[in-house]
C-alpha cells in the first residue's frame, strides 16, 4: 500500500481507502463477511475508512465500530476515521419518499451527530467529520463557530465536504481554510472534474475521490451478473436511481475502452487512472467481497502506459 499526505493536513492517508455502506452495511448482509472485508483492508495496509452517519439505514457506522474494535485492538492511532452529518434520512434505502426535510446542518444537529458517530463507531474521536452535501448557502456563522469550539474540545481533527456539485467544490477552491478536504465523485467517466480537482489542490484542500467504479458501470458485465443479494441490490439501485441511469449513460464508451487495456484488469485501470491524478490524495471504494478489494488494492502498484492513458481521455472526448 502506498500512503499520500491528505492536503495541508498531518494525515497520511492509504491511497484505497474503504467506503462502509450501500449493502456492506445493510442489516441484511451478514457481518461475518462484512468483518471479512474489513480484515482483508487492514491487512493490505488500508488506514482510511469512510462511513456517514446515515448510511446502510444508520446501520453502517456502529458495524464498523463493532469490525474495527475487534480488528484493531483499539489501535486508535492506525485509524483514520471519516464520517459524515447533515442528512437526516437513512441512506441505502432504493425507495425514497418525495418530499420531507432531508438536511439539517444547524449547529446543535451537527453537534449531535457527530457525537453519535464517534460512539457508533467507538473511536473517542473523528479523523474527519465531513458536512454531507452542504451547500455555500447552507454554511452559516453559528455553524462555523459551533465546528471550531467542537474541534477544540477533540471531537474532530478535521472538517471535510462531500459534495457532487461542481459549483460547490469551485466554492472550496475559492476559499482555502474553510475546509481541510473534500470527498467528490470523480472517475474516467467524469474527466471534467480535473480542473476543479487542481484548484482544489493547488489551494491546499484534501482531495479524495469517490464513485471511482462508476457505481460498478465503468466495468464491464459487473452490473446484471447475479450472484449473491449483494449483486441484486447494486443492479436495483444502478436502474431505480437516476444517478445510476446517468452513469450508466456516461460509462458506455469507457467500458469498452477499459476492457481493452491489456496490462491490468478493468477495474484496476479505472482505479489507476484516478491515483495518476497528482491531485487525488485517496480513492474510496466499497465492495461486499474480499476478493475485490484485493484486485483494487493492486491497482495502486500498477501505472497506465499512455497509450492507455490516450485512450481513455479519447473515449471521453478530451483531446
Amino acid at each position: 500500500m502506498k500512503y499520500r499526505q491528505l492536503g495541508r493536513t498531518r494525515l497520511e492517508v492509504s491511497a484505497i481507502a474503504l467506503g462502509c455502506s450501500g449493502y456492506w452495511g445493510d442489516r441484511t448482509f451478514p457481518e461475518k463477511q462484512a468483518a471479512a472485508v474489513v480484515v482483508e483492508a487492514v491487512e493490505n495496509g488500508i488506514n482510511f475508512f469512510d462511513t456517514g452517519h446515515n448510511y446502510s439505514g444508520f446501520n453502517a457506522e456502529p458495524r464498523l465500530g463493532r469490525l474495527l474494535g475487534t480488528v484493531l485492538k483499539h489501535d486508535r492511532a492506525r485509524l483514520v476515521v471519516s464520517s459524515k452529518a447533515g442528512t437526516i434520512v437513512p441512506a441505502g434505502s432504493l425507495f425514497r419518499r418525495p418530499g420531507g426535510r432531508v438536511k439539517d446542518f444547524s449547529p446543535d444537529h451537527i453537534e449531535w451527530s457527530c457525537a453519535q458517530s464517534i460512539a457508533n463507531l467507538r473511536c473517542g474521536y473523528l479523523d474527519i467529520l465531513q458536512l454531507h452535501g452542504i451547500t455555500p448557502a447552507e454554511i452559516s456563522e453559528p455553524l462555523l463557530e459551533r465546528l471550531d469550539a467542537m474541534r477544540v474540545r477533540g471531537m474532530y481533527r478535521y472538517l471535510g465536504i462531500n459534495t457532487h456539485s461542481e459549483p460547490d467544490m469551485s466554492f472550496v477552491a475559492s476559499h482555502p481554510g474553510l475546509f481541510d478536504m473534500t470527498l467528490i465523485d470523480y472517475n474516467v467517466a467524469q474527466l471534467d472534474r480535473e480542473p476543479v480537482i487542481r484548484r482544489l489542490a493547488e489551494a491546499g484542500t484534501g482531495v479524495v475521490a469517490g464513485t471511482v467504479l462508476g457505481q460498478g458501470h465503468l466495468v464491464k458485465g459487473k452490473i446484471g451478473r447475479l450472484r449473491s443479494p449483494a449483486d441484486l441490490w447494486y443492479l436495483a439501485r444502478a436502474w431505480l436511481r437516476p444517478s445510476g441511469r446517468q452513469l450508466w449513460k456516461l460509462s458506455a464508451s469507457l467500458r469498452e475502452t477499459l476492457a481493452a487495456i491489456r496490462e491490468m484488469s478493468p477495474a484496476q485501470a479505472a482505479i489507476a487512472y484516478v491515483l495518476a491524478n497528482c491531485g487525488i490524495a485517496s480513492c474510496v471504494v466499497g465492495t461486499t467481497r474480499a476478493a475485490n478489494l484485493r484486485e483494487i488494492v493492486a491497482a495502486v502498484d500498477k501505472t497506465l502506459s499512455d497509450e492507455s492513458l490516450q485512450a481513455i481521455r479519447r473515449s471521453f472526448g478530451l483531446p
